[in-house]
């Protein structure tokens, strides 16, 4: 195993559980400390007119702000001035109180708080990882393949439906367009990043945040409107998939022939439709008519792409090629 995969899929899962933590405190230290500014406060007037040694204020304090009553000095006792204090404090403190637990317990019991913060440690820490990010529906399916090929990955998206439905510790949700959620995606490490968005605008703003980030980065970006191709290459975008257009080209070619099995990025090679066809006649490859470009032979399930034109084509065996749609009516008609 190399050591990129040895570090993202032994150390860092092992790791994370114990950084999950400190990254979820860090969330909530402002209340933890205002929650100990009450106690101090309570923690002085107790030092001031009760004239407890410090431990013992603080442990009085505590007992103010939680309610629990196990220290009250001799009310007929205290001056003016302190109980007018404590009941200040009290007033402001019980509520401070009430409202930080509530928010502590939510915070550290929320399943989705301790799996972010699990992922946005993971994935800034990760090397050699594919970055998914935006909010289209095809990002699941990515997930799904990239998860067959073995290849690791972090998610960074806005859409909560979208992160509840991929392994927690493996998606931020978050503003892909926020700098902070791109470096936690850990983009500065990561092999390449994919960009799935509804909007082509906010998927160019993404860009440009990744290029600025990490230019040698490779980028590759699914747009909706094919006539803003060229902008995103001028953005940085290493790949464009249109993918509107590619959907329609693929069902505008299976209109055509019900042999069409892919197709072939229209920025590189227009109208260039993957077809695969059932051998059920004997034939040759040099046969097929011009335009159709052979690609392999399917024989007892092996692939077989080392062949000639005089190469014979035996029934039951499968052809993959590669042309024009409107062309395959006529290889149809020679192998089928």
């Amino acid at each position: 195993m190399e050591k990129e995969k040895i570090w993202n899929r032994v150390v860092i899962p092992i790791l994370e559980n114990f950084a999950a933590p400190y990254s979820v405190i860090r969330r909530i230290f402002i209340q933890i400390i205002l929650l100990g500014v009450a106690v101090l406060i309570n923690a002085i007037v107790f030092v001031t007119y009760q004239h407890l040694d410090w431990i013992s204020a603080i442990y009085a304090g505590v007992n103010v702000v939680t309610t629990v009553g196990l220290y009250a000095p001799n009310i007929n006792q205290m001056p003016s001035i302190e109980k007018l204090i404590l009941i200040l404090t009290i007033i402001f403190a019980v509520g401070l109180y009430t409202s930080i637990v509530q928010s502590i317990v939510a915070t550290l019991i929320s399943r989705s708080t301790w799996n972010d913060a699990k992922a946005r440690w993971k994935g800034s820490h990760m090397k050699g990882h594919t970055i998914i990010i935006g909010d289209g529906s095809e990002i699941l399916s990515a997930v799904r393949r990239l998860e067959r090929l073995g290849i690791d990955y972090i998610v960074l998206t806005n859409s909560k439906d979208i992160a509840s439905k991929i392994r927690g510790d493996s998606v931020i949700l978050g503003d892909p367009k926020d700098d902070k959620n791109l470096i936690n995606s850990g983009v500065m490490e990561a092999k390449n990043v994919i960009i799935i968005m509804n909007d082509d605008i906010e998927a160019l703003l993404v860009t440009l945040k990744v290029q600025k980030l990490n230019p040698p980065l490779q980028v590759i970006v699914a747009i909706r409107d094919t006539s803003l191709l060229d902008l995103f290459k001028t953005a940085g975008a290493d790949l464009v998939i249109p993918s509107e257009d590619i959907i329609g080209r693929i069902a505008a070619g299976a209109a055509v022939s019900s042999n069409v099995a892919g197709l072939i990025f229209p920025e590189r090679a227009n109208d260039l439709i993957i077809g695969i066809f059932q051998v059920r006649k004997k034939s040759k490859i040099k046969d097929l008519p011009d335009g159709v470009i052979p690609l392999a032979i399917i024989r007892d399930n092996k692939i077989d792409p080392f062949f000639s034109r005089d190469s014979e084509l035996n029934v039951g065996d499968q052809l993959i090629v590669l042309g024009n749609p409107s062309l395959f009516k006529k290889v149809k008609e020679i192998l089928e």
